[in-house]
């Protein structure tokens, strides 16, 4: 005992401590090789993981019929042979039947996130947030959706995909996220927590609020991008898919679209939609055989008009570029000459030259202090319609104001032939506007 003893409190080298350390330790790992895999590193840990959260559409596709709504922001006023149809952004469109004497209230067609609208004969083509809708409104009272082609305005493709609203196929418009967290232990084995159980539970989140960030003071600026105008023919042209028209015409209980780009054979008649870097299209309409392709920047402060013109054999486009954004604008062709409102005053466009030396622009800011929204030609005048309507008389190179009508004021307008159809503060007024010296109410 006593040799065993002193054995044991031998003084030991510093090359035997390491021998002996080293020892032990193989002793007492060696003995569970699986315990040294599976847990030298575990830890206790949370982890996050983010969920994408679905618009539930089914609020947003209910196309309801109501009586007495008041007119929110009203943007465009179209006609057919019996009704006016007011549309109210972002809400749907006011029906007003036409009466010898005036107009009267028959229905709101309740249709949500609409910026734009056309109307070819008893059918109204409007979008649903982003669905081409197609409405028989032969009788406004009960109106009956024929087509819902869905996506029609979110499906750029090799071309400004950014202009599209964020979609997931069978899901369903991405609008936000949530996150949740998840606590447990993780080892060298299993990095990562189990999140199988919230994935099932998670997988489809939905919700029936737009998000607020989806829409702005100016939702004309704010996406979906809707470009529609009815040409003579009662086409209905859209922006297409890529630098392209999507031509649609519901006929026979079938809508036809077709698409046709700028390599399309044979061209049709109409130049194709130009896309501008840094910038997007707010309003489009057809007026003395133009079609009239209102856009701005992205920091709205600058803004262009794409003119294209009817031709048989090639289109033809006249870009025009401003440092305004653009509201609104008409074409005298004696003058080849364009108006444009700034929204403080009234610029001109003058073309000069020719296709083969080259097409010359002029601009003219004519100085004539107005704060009117909409400008239209009317035999060889102009007129201007905001807090009053002014008539104006044209010469090659001038512009003259020559009569106000401080009672007559709108937020839109259209003309009917001789009519003036005007919409101001929940009414829609006619006036005779054969004679501009003597504009004269419709009672």
């Amino acid at each position: 005992m006593k040799f065993y003893h002193q054995l044991f409190y031998l003084p030991l080298s510093n090359e035997m401590k390491k021998l002996m350390t080293l020892f032990l330790v193989m002793i007492i790992f060696g003995c569970d090789d699986s315990f040294e895999n599976t847990y030298r590193y575990s830890k206790i840990i949370t982890q996050s993981k983010t969920y994408p959260v679905y618009i539930d559409a089914s609020e947003i596709n209910k196309n309801e019929v109501k009586s007495d709504v008041l007119i929110i922001d009203p943007f465009k006023i179209l006609a057919n042979d019996k009704y006016y149809f007011i549309g109210d952004m972002l809400y749907g469109i006011h029906v007003y039947e036409k009466l010898g004497n005036g107009v009267k209230l028959i229905s709101f067609i309740e249709c949500l996130f609409l910026k734009d609208f056309e109307i070819s004969g008893n059918h109204l083509y409007c979008n649903n947030l982003v669905d081409l809708l197609v409405i028989d409104v032969s009788d406004p009272g009960m109106p009956t959706v024929l087509e819902r082609r869905e996506r029609h305005f979110n499906r750029y493709t090799s071309f400004k995909e950014y202009w599209n609203l964020p979609y997931e196929n069978e899901k369903g418009f991405i609008v936000g996220s949530e996150t949740y967290e998840l606590t447990g232990m993780v080892t060298n084995e299993q990095p990562d927590l189990d999140f199988s159980a919230y994935d099932d539970l998670y997988k489809h989140i939905t919700t029936k609020e737009i998000p607020d960030n989806w829409f702005s003071e100016h939702p004309e600026y704010d996406k979906p991008y809707i470009g529609m105008v009815k040409m003579e023919t009662d086409l209905i042209y859209t922006y297409g898919s890529y630098n392209s028209w999507a031509i649609c015409n519901y006929h026979s209980g079938y809508l036809s679209v077709k698409e046709h780009d700028l390599w399309t054979t044979p061209r049709i008649n109409f130049s194709t939609p130009y896309y501008y870097s840094n910038a997007f299209p707010i309003r489009m309409f057809f007026e003395d055989n133009i079609i009239f392709n209102i856009g701005v920047e992205n920091n709205l402060m600058r803004g262009y008009i794409d003119c294209i013109f009817y031709h048989e054999n090639f289109p033809i486009r006249r870009h025009l570029y401003f440092q305004f954004e653009p509201l609104d604008i008409c074409y005298v062709s004696e003058f080849k000459a364009f108006y444009v409102l700034s929204g403080t005053s009234i610029w001109g466009v003058f073309l000069g030259g020719d296709e083969v030396s080259g097409i010359t622009r002029t601009y003219v800011d004519f100085e004539i202090s107005t704060d009117a929204v909409e400008i239209a030609r009317v035999g060889e005048q102009l007129i201007t319609v905001g807090n009053e309507l002014s008539v104006y008389s044209v010469t090659q190179n001038e512009l003259f104001k020559e009569k106000i009508y401080p009672e007559i004021a709108g937020e839109c307008f259209m003309l009917e032939g001789n009519n003036l159809v005007v919409y101001n503060n929940q009414e829609i007024l006619l006036y005779d506007i054969s004679d501009l010296e003597n504009i004269q109410l419709i009672q």
